[in-house]
Formats: structure tokens, sequence, C-alpha cells
């Protein structure tokens, strides 16, 4: 059972030590951010250990004061909310070594609070569910070697 313990482990710390998540491409109105200006961003997942990831669903938060929403135009600034409820930023498949990718659809928004604020920090992103599969480790993986298992014919050849 310890390989089963060990490899339930590796996968729970596995976003941990493997995953990073960075809001990118964000916009906003002017050279500086006022109170309440309105912006866009997107959020890139990147993955540099041996699984492939699917079903990535990201939890967006708004920080000190800072409201976010989901892409389209008629969604409401909230607290936070998660991608996986907007079927266009849900992220099927993130490949392992080195994979990245980028939320797709429209930019998601935030809204700037109403004044100062306690720390600079305006949205989270978390990784809120994922699958993953082994489909990189086991095709990946599976070059021919120098010493790969070999068949063979022998006999011995008579003269006519």
């Amino acid at each position: 059972m310890a390989f089963f313990d060990d490899m339930t482990n590796a996968l729970e710390t596995y976003p941990v030590a493997n995953v990073t998540l960075e809001i990118i491409e964000v916009d906003f109105p002017g050279g500086a951010l006022n109170a309440r200006d309105e912006g866009t961003f997107r959020v890139r997942i990147n993955n540099n250990g041996p699984l492939e990831l699917t079903d990535v669903a990201l939890k967006i938060s708004g920080q000190n004061g800072a409201t976010v929403a989901n892409n389209g135009a008629a969604s409401a600034f909230v607290s936070e909310f998660v991608t996986q409820t907007n079927p266009v930023q849900q992220v099927p498949t993130v490949s392992g070594h080195n994979g990245s990718v980028i939320t797709t659809g429209s930019p998601m928004k935030f809204k700037a609070p109403n004044g100062e604020q306690a720390s600079k920090t305006l949205i989270k992103v978390t990784l809120e569910g994922w699958n993953a599969n082994l489909n990189h480790i086991l095709n990946g993986h599976s070059d021919p070697l120098p010493v790969a298992p070999k068949g063979t014919f022998a006999a011995v050849v008579e003269p006519r």
C-alpha cells in the first residue's frame, strides 16, 4: 500500500509543487488606476510537472474592496466567482512539462475599490479544482530505447 499512499500524497501536493498562476494582460483606462475604474485581465496556467491537467477551474477573487466579473457584457461584479460555471472559460487541458494555457474568451473584468485599500492586491486567482491523467507520462516517454527488448530468429543454414 505504500505506493498508493505515496501516489495519493504526490497528487494532493502536485499543484503546490508544479502549477503556477499568473494574472496577465491587465488593462485599464489611463495611466493610473483610479477609484471605481474598470479593467480587464486574463489568467495563465503553467504546468511544470509530468501530469496532464484536465477540467481546470479557477477561483477569481476581488481583494481589498475590488470586485471581479466573469467575461461577458452582462456579468455583474461580485466578490468572487469560479470559472467552471462559464463554459467559455473552462480550461480543458494543460499539458505536462512546461505546458501553459491562457484563459479564453473575452477577458475577465475587475473594478477598483471606492477608495484607498489596505493592500495593493486587487485580484487573487487560486486553483479551485482539477483532474489529471497520465497521458504525458505514458505516451510522452515511450520513445525507442537503445537497450529496448528485441526479438531475433536463429537457425542453422544448410548448404545445398
